[in-house]
């Protein structure tokens, strides 16, 4: 079958999604009106049989600046990748999906394929696939054994959450979670976070309050003050830990590992994975943290290549030593 490349006005956006959601690969990062936040204007290749029918899909989330269009994995979108109907994804199938990316953009600064995408070895000039990793926890076993998993300092912050009272609450309000984040956590980003980000994060937690899939959750102190706030992504027998922060005064309560726990407790004995959206390895605090519950890793392929002209690629190589080093 053909792979056809569309522009996203010539998409069929309800065979894309019924792709994505009966896929074997399925996730909320593919569908079409999540990626309309992240990815405005995104494209996409679809294989179709005779009939026009759709029957793999791959979102292509590209940006544009000074006049070039180039590949990137967008914000709040850990995953991608292609999305089909079959059980396994043939070789010449990941092969067809590349070549067409390699014929439209001479650049791709990240592409993330999802966990079920095995990547072949691509024979193409400059193609890198790395690997980043994702940490699942598997709930479809009891909570008691699920609690059993969790390292020991876990179990002991956990009692000191429940020891200190602390309430849980859900809520439609995104405002506090992004305050807390502005004032504990944005200024230890190297560069800081553009003001563009959060509107990001509103839009989308609008959307997914309209779906019915988002799940936004505080903790408060006996003082009343919240003093932690998560937001998952439950859709597709997963959940995706989307987005977390916590005041300085609430750091120290373990407000957070209440409401994962939380989560882990509600949904346990159900076939669910718990989606932990890792970071990667420069950041090892959280990845122990995410770690103490005992999920399982798994790989991420990441798509790479840069065909720039040789001064333009100079440029950019100049520009990112200096960023390493200031990061120091």
């Amino acid at each position: 079958m053909p792979i056809l490349y569309l522009k996203h006005a010539d998409i069929d956006l309800e065979q894309w999604n019924a792709v994505v959601a009966l896929s074997p690969q399925r996730q909320v990062y593919a569908m079409s009106w999540y990626l309309d936040v992240v990815s405005p204007n995104w494209e996409g290749m679809v294989e179709a049989d005779a009939a026009g029918i759709y029957k793999a899909v791959m979102p292509v989330p590209w940006r544009r600046k000074l006049g070039m269009r180039y590949v990137q994995q967008p914000l709040f979108c850990q995953q991608l990748g292609i999305y089909t109907l079959e059980q396994s994804i043939p070789k010449a199938t990941y092969q067809a999906f590349t070549e067409e990316i390699y014929k439209r953009f001479r650049y791709v600064v990240d592409y993330n394929f999802n966990t079920e995408n095995q990547l072949p070895p691509l024979p193409l000039p400059e193609v890198q696939v790395e690997h980043t990793l994702t940490l699942y926890l598997n709930l479809c076993i009891s909570y008691e054994q699920l609690y059993e998993g969790y390292s020991r300092d876990r179990k002991m912050n956990l009692k000191r959450a429940q020891k200190a009272s602390l309430q849980i609450g859900e809520s439609d309000d995104i405002e506090p979670i992004i305050r807390f984040f502005k004032e504990e956590t944005a200024a230890r980003i190297y560069g800081g976070v553009a003001e563009g980000a959060y509107e990001m994060l509103r839009q989308l937690y609008q959307v997914l309050r309209e779906k019915c899939v988002g799940r936004l959750y505080y903790t408060t102190d006996k003082q009343g003050r919240k003093n932690s706030g998560c937001l998952f992504i439950v859709w597709g027998g997963r959940i995706v830990y989307i987005f977390n922060a916590a005041p300085q005064h609430g750091r120290k309560q373990n407000g957070r590992t209440l409401l994962i726990d939380h989560m882990i407790r509600e949904h346990a004995g159900q076939e669910v994975l718990f989606d932990f959206e890792s970071p990667d390895e420069r950041e090892p605090d959280i990845l122990h943290f995410y770690k103490s519950f005992s999920p399982e890793a798994k790989p991420i392929p990441v798509l790479k290549y840069n065909r720039l002209p040789k001064g333009v690629k100079l440029m950019r190589e100049a520009r990112m030593r200096l960023v390493r080093k200031l990061r120091g």
